[in-house]
């Protein structure tokens, strides 16, 4: 059992963030929050090979207005990174920060009146983007892939519907880490490997917290600022990302079919998608109709581009992963029920 005190602890994983990490942490000690709420940094560095650990000591250092534990993790990976940082964490509520978010002074204190509310358990929000250089043309249209723009209107909504907000800024409750851990589940998507691109991991825990129940929330009522260094902003990692989408759109229809089946909003259709060889005929046919006869060219970019990689990567990882996909729904229904009966025996025992 993962020992937890109300409050809230911010999660930063760094991966070699020398050159973004100190303003994310003066932003954090720029917070204006009521002595009643508790709250600290723990900061995990992800076998970084640059000055990142001693630039975060001399930061903190210089103004500690709360504790900051500072973890190693020497396997290469945001979904290690961040399970380190989940372990280290002593209060209930985790807020999720990049090592470029800049958050704004009242962060903390929103976020944990938001989680006053037992149904919610989980949070996002917007991103509003500030640049090392101006990003290319084609930047404006994909923005949101890099955690950059408004996903949802309203200042405060529901979108449990969706169950979809950006990982950069999350907050979720440490209970449903707690109780995924203890059922030893194991997450399809694992997001960033090093330099490596990968997606679906935020994706992911959206999905399974809507499973076991939370309502998830979107705050257009606090954003965080994204500061983006030029070599994140490449058409070369939008198309990594954009296959990284591909590959855990697979994974995440699990959920989304569990999810329908669990509200009784399920059809024929969505009864056949349970089959993999469905998906991949119908995603081919799409593609077709969508992009007939389409060849992408080298050094080309375009959104024809990005489509036709989101397609393809889905395709070759369903045809891949038959067996896992096929077995994905038994083994998610299984971690559902087995934290539903343990909640349920805990509420009869009190």
């Amino acid at each position: 059992m993962i020992s937890m005190a109300k409050g809230i602890s911010v999660l930063i994983a760094c991966y070699n963030s020398e050159k973004v990490i100190q303003a994310t942490l003066e932003h954090l000690q720029a917070q204006i929050v009521p002595e009643s709420i508790c709250w600290e940094v723990v900061l995990v560095d992800n076998n970084s090979n640059d000055k990142t650990v001693e630039i975060v000591s001399k930061t903190w250092a210089r103004n500690p207005v709360v504790p900051l534990t500072l973890l190693k993790e020497e396997k290469v990976g945001l979904a290690y990174a961040r399970k380190t940082s989940i372990l280290g964490a002593k209060y209930d509520i985790l807020c999720i920060v990049d090592d470029d978010n800049r958050v704004e002074k009242d962060w903390i204190s929103k976020t944990y009146n938001y989680f006053k509310n037992e149904e919610i358990g989980l949070v996002g929000c917007a991103g509003t983007g500030d640049f090392e250089k101006t990003p290319p043309q084609w930047f404006e249209e994909n923005q949101l892939a890099f955690a950059i723009g408004k996903l949802y209107e309203g200042s405060f909504v529901d979108v449990t519907k969706y169950a979809l907000v950006p990982g950069a800024g999350m907050s979720i409750r440490k209970k449903i880490y707690e109780d995924l851990y203890e059922t030893n589940w194991i997450p399809y998507c694992v997001g960033r490997i090093g330099n490596k691109q990968t997606a679906g991991d935020d994706s992911e825990i959206c999905l399974i917290t809507r499973l076991l129940g939370y309502k998830i929330y979107y705050s257009n009522e606090i954003s965080f600022n994204h500061f983006t260094t030029q070599n994140r902003i490449t058409w070369e990692r939008l198309e990594n990302m954009t296959y990284g989408f591909g590959q855990a759109d697979v994974f995440t229809l699990i959920y989304d079919l569990i999810y329908k089946e669990q509200t009784g909003t399920s059809s024929l259709i969505s009864r056949l998608r349970k089959f993999w060889w469905f998906n991949y005929i119908g995603k081919r046919i799409a593609l077709f109709l969508q992009l007939p006869f389409y060849k992408p060219k080298t050094g080309e970019i375009s959104q024809k581009k990005l489509l036709y990689i989101r397609y393809i990567a889905f395709c070759e990882t369903i045809l891949l992963e038959k067996d896992r996909f096929r077995d994905g729904f038994k083994y998610i229904e299984k971690i559902v029920e087995s934290i539903s009966t343990k909640t349920k025996t805990a509420l009869s025992d009190h």
